[in-house]
């Protein structure tokens, strides 16, 4: 289980069929199995050097993920049993993609525009969301779009600072949302 709260952003190496490499941001501090979010999919450590951490990766979660074609993958760590929680409960079990259309400057931060969900019941004004795995607080929904209001911080420290128009971000809903409406 993950919080959203992206530890660093780091360059993909190498892409195949069936797995990914990536820069190690955390050296000697990784394992075989254990479990990272990878732009908000949860992928288990298959073999790692100080310099690149290896993922096997299945067809689906290409498919599904924007792992396929992101230049720049979002890291998060499990969270710990006891430890602080921020953010939301995210599984990294990502639900579709997403087109991001265009950022637009605020006063105090940017606005950042997506194309519309298959399944807007989960897209709620002021509600969790998970792109690109990270925690964030949906803004304004409209017929076209819905919008995250993302402050200077997130920019730095995560890949949305460097997504172009017509990129796909990957998108976990809220896992407590989805299961309130199974209830019903």
């Amino acid at each position: 289980m993950f919080t959203g709260i992206v530890e660093t952003f780091v360059r993909v190496k190498k892409r195949t069929l069936s797995s990914l490499v990536i820069e190690n941001p955390f050296g000697n501090d990784v394992k075989i199995g254990q479990s990272l979010s990878c732009n908000g999919a949860c992928l288990s450590v298959t073999s790692f050097t100080k310099e690149e951490i290896v993922f096997d990766v299945l067809s689906e979660t290409f498919k599904r993920t924007n792992l396929a074609h992101a230049e720049y993958i979002n890291i998060e760590r499990a969270m710990l049993v006891g430890g602080r929680f921020e953010g939301h409960v995210v599984l990294g079990h990502v639900d579709e993609t997403i087109v991001f259309l265009e950022k637009r400057k605020e006063e105090s931060g940017i606005e950042f525009l997506f194309s519309l969900p298959k399944n807007m019941q989960y897209i709620v004004e002021k509600g969790s969301i998970c792109l690109n795995g990270i925690s964030l607080t949906i803004g304004t929904i409209t017929n076209e779009s819905f919008s995250v209001f993302l402050i200077p911080l997130t920019l730095e420290h995560t890949n949305l600072g460097v997504l172009q128009k017509g990129d796909r971000v990957s998108l976990e809903y809220d896992y407590l949302g989805k299961l309130l409406l199974a209830q019903k």
